[in-house]
């Protein structure tokens, strides 16, 4: 089975509980916690430059993707059947413009809330989240309209606050517990 641990960086969010409750339900993940919010290490983390940029980012930062992975790789040991889910608010280099979660290896996932409208923060972040734990227990994207595995993966995606699989995910989901008991 798996274990999936949600660290939260730089910023508290009130929808981890719902992550946690849905991953539950849809991947029958058995075991999950909530780490304690951390700090980014200033020496990652990059202030905007211009003017128009410090105006819009407010209190947010920028990090490169690649010395985030880094930081991930020197606080947690993942095992195989451990997920990490890394949530921050910081616009990330490399991430691609109009991503917001990624699961650049196996048992890590990111979310940034960065590019997410503040009045669907919360579902948005629950879905997109969903969506990185399905990639972590394997399942590749479709084109089913309503699957949380649907391509490509954006924020109004979730705006409703609807987080299913699709007929064909939730076999692979099955198949993938049976597999692992």
């Amino acid at each position: 089975m798996y274990r999936l641990i949600i660290q939260p960086f730089d910023s508290s969010y009130d929808f981890l509980e719902d992550i946690i409750a849905n991953a539950k339900s849809i991947y029958k993940i058995r075991v999950a916690e909530i780490a304690e919010e951390r700090r980014l290490p200033e020496k990652i983390l990059l202030k905007p430059k211009s003017m128009l940029a410090k105006f819009f980012m407010k209190d947010r930062r920028m990090v490169y993707l690649n010395d985030l992975m880094g930081e991930l790789k020197r606080l947690f040991c993942a095992s195989p059947k451990t997920i990490l889910l890394a949530i921050l608010p910081h616009y990330i280099l490399g991430l691609g413009e109009g991503f917001v979660g990624l699961t650049p290896e196996q048992n890590i996932s990111i979310v940034s809330t960065y590019n997410i409208d503040k009045k669907h923060l919360f579902r948005a972040c629950v879905g997109i989240s969903l969506h990185e734990i399905g990639h972590n227990i394997g399942l590749r994207h479709c084109n089913v309209k309503g699957c949380l595995m649907k391509a490509p993966c954006k924020p109004e995606n979730f705006y409703k606050g609807v987080y299913m699989l699709c007929e064909k995910h939730q076999l692979e989901v099955k198949e993938t517990i049976s597999l692992n008991v």
